[in-house]
């Protein structure tokens, strides 16, 4: 009984291999002419994403846009222009006026215990 079992399965297996087989070379067959579809198709996709940004394009140019600054194509040369731009200084900075007098501290030249520990 187990025999007629493995008979039938590899009958149904040969059929079914000759029936994939067939379907196979239909399928490259059609595969030229399902390119050409494909690719008329994205054509015209492309054609109307054109269109697309053609509006986009005029209604843009119609606003006015306020002057942008260029920016440099080099980082470094982006990381130099923000350093070298003129900044406005504090008015105190480098003032000219004489400077207060300052309390000075004389060395201790015998230091205490806690000093040379510490050192």
């Amino acid at each position: 009984m187990l025999d007629y079992l493995y008979a039938l399965s590899l009958l149904s297996i040969t059929v079914t291999l000759f029936y994939l087989t067939k379907s196979c070379f239909a399928f490259k067959g059609e595969i030229p002419y399902q390119g050409e579809e494909i690719t008329n198709r994205i054509e015209k996709v492309h054609k109307v994403l054109d269109e697309l940004t053609d509006i986009i394009n005029d209604f843009a140019q119609g606003l006015p846009s306020p002057d942008i600054a260029q920016m440099p194509s080099n980082p470094l040369m982006s990381i130099l222009a923000s350093i070298m731009t003129p900044k406005p200084m504090p008015s105190e900075h480098g003032e000219t006026q004489e400077q207060k007098e300052r309390q000075i501290h004389e060395i201790n030249e015998n230091p205490t215990q806690i000093e040379t520990e510490h050192s």
